[in-house]
């Protein structure tokens, strides 16, 4: 085991996939490095259940699970950073994948550029088989603050500095949807973050319907209300707030399986168009 770690791997867990849960920490300790350490954050209903379902992993004196000492999201993020033992932390969700070699680019990457405080790498898509449904997305090279009003500059695989990041509090719990990878980044970047991207793949996205999604099973009007509140937490005028919704619903919102709290209670009642609905062609 590495005594000096690089980096810690957050992995929030409420909603989850057994064989997905399991593949994103067996990709943790597949890795070509083994400098990493991982925390996994659940609510306290679920340690047990959990402890059982990613043994013999949690053998591993380099996994640790810990409860949720805030609010949804955010707060597992939050707990999870007080925790870490590392500089820098980097996130995977419980249905997604890193690559082999992501522990070793981030490494040599935070090494080589020592003004970074927040990385960001190229992504593809797989579906809930795993079989490929993109080709590599390139991150964007060059990120500002005022890039965050137009549209989201970064997406995963994000890692950050943890120090500056806690420095105003790290996620905002009071945010209940996409608190990492929307407001938390903007927030970094009114902070006065440098942003660096990773050029290589580094982070696997299970675009699946075989579970609970964020993006799919939250009705879209719910999405859409969590996105104005942001916008608005960040200075954006009426007219720009109405302008990114419209856009929203348009695209990835077309991803709700549900249009609203009714249309969702009427077709799980019903049973009807539980699983289907738009797909992203990521094209």
């Amino acid at each position: 085991m590495d005594r000096d770690p690089t980096l810690t791997v957050l992995l929030p867990v409420k909603r989850y996939h057994e064989a997905f849960l399991r593949a994103a920490v067996g990709s943790v300790l597949d890795q070509t490095s083994q400098a990493w350490r991982l925390i996994v954050v659940t609510e306290r209903a679920q340690v047990a259940s959990l402890t059982a379902a990613l043994a013999p992993a949690l053998a591993d004196p380099r996994l640790s699970l810990c409860v949720n000492e805030g609010r949804g999201l955010a707060g597992a993020f939050n707990t999870g950073m007080r925790r870490a033992p590392t500089d820098f932390v980097a996130i995977l969700l419980g249905d997604d994948l890193w690559a082999p070699e992501t522990v070793e680019v981030l490494g040599r990457r935070i090494a080589d550029s020592p003004d970074a405080d927040f990385l960001h790498s190229s992504r593809r898509y797989v579906d809930g088989a795993g079989r490929p449904i993109s080709g590599v997305i390139a991150g964007r090279t060059s990120v500002s603050l005022a890039d965050f009003a137009a549209g989201t500059p970064v997406k995963h695989l994000l890692c950050w500095r943890r120090d500056l990041a806690l420095s105003f509090g790290g996620m905002d719990e009071s945010i209940d949807l996409g608190p990492d990878d929307f407001d938390f980044p903007w927030c970094m970047a009114e902070h006065g973050a440098t942003f660096a991207a990773v050029p290589e793949c580094l982070y696997v996205y299970r675009d699946h319907r075989d579970a609970y999604r964020l993006t799919t099973d939250v009705p879209r009007s719910r999405q859409a209300r969590q996105l104005a509140a942001v916008l608005r937490k960040h200075g954006l005028d009426r007219a720009a707030i109405r302008d990114r919704v419209q856009a929203a619903r348009r695209s990835y919102l077309r991803q709700a399986l549900y249009s609203s709290a009714l249309d969702r209670s009427i077709k799980r009642v019903t049973r009807t168009g539980a699983r289907g609905g738009w797909r992203e062609t990521y094209g």
